[in-house]
C-alpha cells in the first residue's frame, strides 16, 4: 500500500508594506475588479528578467520635475526669440532680392538700349517680321506684345496684315463666347466692324483673301443660305473700303461646294493674282479671273474651271487638278506638258489612260488621291510622294532614285513592291484592309524578299489592323529601320518579345588546324531590328482593348535587354490610353 499524503501546511507570510505600496494600494482600493493578496503574492514570486541593453528606469523626484519645467520654460523663450530673428532676417532678405530685380530690370532696359536688333532700321525689321509671319504662320499680335517699337514697326507695316479670312462663328464659339484672333496665320473676321479695322491697317497692298465656312453649321439649307449672306455681305463691306480690292491670292473653302459667290468678285482686281484655291465649281469666277489674271504661280481647282486658265498656267509651280473627269484627260495632258515650272503636283479623282506618257523633270512633289491607272510619270527628281487609297498600275517596276518620303494608303502590295527608293527616308502607311490582306501585303514587299527595295529610316504605321508579329518581322527586314512610329494600331506583347535579343553560340575553327578540338565556342547576341533606336507606340484613339500589365513587362524586358546587349534604345515612348504617356527609357520601369 502506498503511504497517505500529508496535507501541506498553509504558507504563512509575513505582510510588509512600503509606503509607495500604500500609496499604490490606496489608488485601487475604490476599484471593482481589485487584485487579492494571494494574487499579488504569485506576481511577487514570478521571476522579472531584463535584456542586456534595459535598465529600470526610476520615477522622477519632484526636484527633477521642477528643473525639467524651468528648462522648458527657458526653451520656449529662447525658440519664440530665434523665430522673431528669423522673421527679421526673411524680411530683409526679401527687401535684398526686390532690390536686386529691381537693379537687374534697370540693368536690361538699358542693355537693350544698346542692343543689336535696337539698330535695326525699321524696314529690315519689317522684313523680319515679315519671313517669321509667313514661313512659321504666326500671329502679329505676338509681336506687337514685345515692347512699343515692336508694335510700332508692326502698325506701319501694311503687308503684315494682307492675310484676311472672312468666317462665321461655329455653334460651339456662339455657346463658348470665344473666338480665334489668327488662323493658320490670317486674321479671322466675321463681323462687319472686324473688317473695317483689318482693312485700315492693310492700306493699299495686294490681299491674301481665305473665304471659310464651318462644316458644322451645315445643319439644314436655311442655314446655309444665312451664312452664305453674311459672308457675301462682308465681302461687300470690303468692296466699299478699297473700292476695288486687289487680291494676290484667293482660297475658298465651303462644305460641299454649297458657297454660291456669284457676281461677288465682279468689282475685284485680279491682276495681281498669283495663288487661287477654290475647291468647288465657280464658273462665273473663273471666267472673271480668266480676262484678268496674268501667270498663276499655285493652282488648286475642279478639272472644269482650270480649263478655263490653261493659257495662265506656262510658269505655273504648284497644280492641284480635282475630280477631272475622262473627257478632260486630253486637257489635262496639254497643261502638264506645258508646264515646264510646275514643282509640286496633286490629283484627285482621275482616269488616266496608260497611253499617255508624261514627262516631268522638274516635279519634287506628287500627291495622287483616288486614281486610277497613273503611271507611267517619268518624274526622275521626285522626292515626297503621297499615294491614297483605289491607285493602280500595271504593276512595272518604278525606280525614284531621289525619293525621301512616301506615304501609301492601301491594301495592294503588289503595288507598292514596284517601287524601287533607294534613299528613302520616311515611309508612311496605312494598310487598309483585314488582317489578312494586311499580312499578305506585307509579306509581298518585305517578308518574301531578302533585299527588299523599300527599307525606310523612319517607319510610321498608322491606322492598321495588323498582328504584331508580323510587325516584328516586318522590322527584322528593315535593316536600316532606325525610328519606329505607331498609331491607331493595336499593338500587343507579341511584339516586343518577337524582339528580345538572344545569345546564341557561334563556332569557329582556328586556320591550318586539323584537330577539331581546336574550335572555339563563343556566345554572341543576336539583335533583331539592331539599328532600332526610337520607338513611339500611340495606341490612345484605337479601340481595341489592351493587356497593359503583358504590354508593360514585355516592354521593359526588351529595353532592359537591349541595354545590356550594348544596342540601347535611345527613346521608348507608349501612351496606351488618353492618361499619359509613359517614358521606359528614362523611368526604367514598365509596371
Amino acid at each position: 500500500m502506498s503511504r497517505p499524503r500529508r496535507a501541506a501546511a498553509p504558507n504563512s507570510y509575513a505582510e510588509s508594506v512600503s509606503p509607495d505600496r500604500e500609496e499604490v494600494s490606496d489608488a485601487f482600493e475604490g476599484t471593482e475588479n481589485s487584485v487579492t493578496s494571494a494574487d499579488e503574492a504569485d506576481l511577487e514570486c514570478l521571476p522579472v528578467t531584463l535584456g542586456p541593453d534595459e535598465k529600470l528606469v526610476p520615477l522622477p523626484t519632484p526636484v527633477q520635475i521642477t528643473e525639467a519645467k524651468r528648462f522648458i520654460t527657458e526653451q520656449t523663450n529662447r525658440c519664440a526669440s530665434i523665430r522673431s530673428e528669423y522673421l527679421e532676417q526673411l524680411k530683409a532678405l526679401i527687401r535684398i532680392q526686390e532690390r536686386l530685380l529691381a537693379s537687374q530690370k534697370l540693368l536690361l532696359e538699358r542693355q537693350a538700349t544698346i542692343s543689336p536688333i535696337r539698330r535695326l532700321p525699321q524696314e529690315v525689321l519689317s522684313m523680319v517680321f515679315l519671313i517669321h509671319t509667313t514661313e512659321n504662320r504666326q500671329s502679329n499680335w505676338t509681336l506687337m506684345h514685345v515692347c512699343r517699337a515692336w508694335r510700332f514697326a508692326a502698325l506701319t507695316t501694311p503687308a503684315l496684315w494682307t492675310r484676311i479670312q472672312l468666317t462665321t462663328l461655329s455653334r460651339r464659339e456662339k455657346k463658348d463666347k470665344t473666338r480665334s484672333r489668327v488662323s493658320e496665320g490670317y486674321e479671322v473676321c466675321y463681323k462687319p466692324n472686324q473688317l473695317v479695322r483689318a482693312l485700315q491697317r492693310l492700306g493699299s497692298v495686294p490681299l491674301d483673301l481665305w473665304i471659310l465656312t464651318d462644316l458644322n453649321d451645315w445643319t439644314s439649307l436655311s442655314d446655309g443660305e444665312v451664312l452664305e449672306g453674311n459672308l457675301i455681305g462682308l465681302l461687300r463691306v470690303m468692296q466699299r473700303k478699297l473700292l476695288r480690292p486687289r487680291l494676290r491670292s484667293l482660297r475658298i473653302e465651303a462644305c460641299y461646294g454649297r458657297l454660291s459667290v456669284g457676281n461677288s468678285f465682279d468689282e475685284f482686281d485680279f491682276r495681281c493674282l498669283k495663288v487661287l484655291d477654290v475647291a468647288q465649281s465657280a464658273p462665273e469666277l473663273f471666267r472673271k479671273i480668266a480676262r484678268d489674271v496674268g501667270d498663276l504661280l499655285s493652282l488648286k481647282a475642279v478639272g472644269s474651271d482650270i480649263c478655263s486658265l490653261k493659257d495662265k498656267l506656262s510658269h505655273i509651280e504648284e497644280l492641284g487638278l480635282l475630280r477631272f473627269h475622262d473627257t478632260n484627260v486630253e486637257s489635262m495632258h496639254s497643261i502638264l506638258q506645258t508646264s515646264h515650272s510646275l514643282t509640286a503636283l496633286s490629283i484627285q479623282g482621275l482616269t488616266i489612260g496608260q497611253h499617255f506618257k508624261m514627262t516631268m523633270t522638274c516635279l519634287r512633289r506628287l500627291d495622287l488621291c483616288e486614281v486610277l491607272a497613273v503611271w507611267p510619270i517619268v518624274c526622275p527628281n521626285l522626292t515626297h510622294l503621297t499615294i491614297k487609297p483605289l491607285v493602280e498600275s500595271k504593276y512595272e517596276d518604278i525606280c525614284l532614285s531621289q525619293l525621301v518620303y512616301l506615304s501609301y494608303s492601301g491594301s495592294s502590295g503588289r503595288f507598292l513592291r514596284c517601287f524601287d527608293v533607294p534613299a528613302l527616308r520616311t515611309l508612311e502607311l496605312t494598310a487598309v484592309g483585314g488582317k489578312k490582306d494586311v499580312k499578305n501585303s506585307m509579306q509581298q514587299v518585305w517578308m518574301t524578299n531578302t533585299d527588299p527595295k523599300i527599307n525606310p529610316i523612319v517607319f510610321k504605321l498608322i491606322d492598321s489592323n495588323v498582328n504584331s508579329k508580323i510587325l516584328a518581322k516586318v522590322l527584322q527586314a528593315m535593316t536600316n529601320c532606325e525610328e519606329l512610329y505607331v498609331r491607331r494600331t493595336k499593338i500587343t506583347s507579341d511584339l516586343f518579345s518577337s524582339l528580345l535579343p538572344e545569345k546564341r553560340v557561334a563556332t569557329s575553327k582556328v586556320k591550318k588546324s586539323k584537330n577539331a578540338k581546336n574550335a572555339k565556342s563563343k556566345e554572341t547576341w543576336w539583335i533583331p531590328a539592331r539599328k532600332l533606336r526610337v520607338f513611339v507606340g500611340d495606341m490612345a484613339e484605337s479601340r481595341a482593348k489592351l493587356d497593359e500589365k503583358d504590354l508593360w513587362t514585355a516592354a521593359s524586358n526588351l529595353v532592359a535587354l537591349r541595354e545590356t546587349a550594348s544596342a540601347p534604345l535611345e527613346a521608348f515612348f507608349l501612351r496606351p490610353k488618353d492618361d499619359g504617356w509613359v517614358d521606359f527609357v528614362k523611368d526604367g520601369v514598365g509596371i
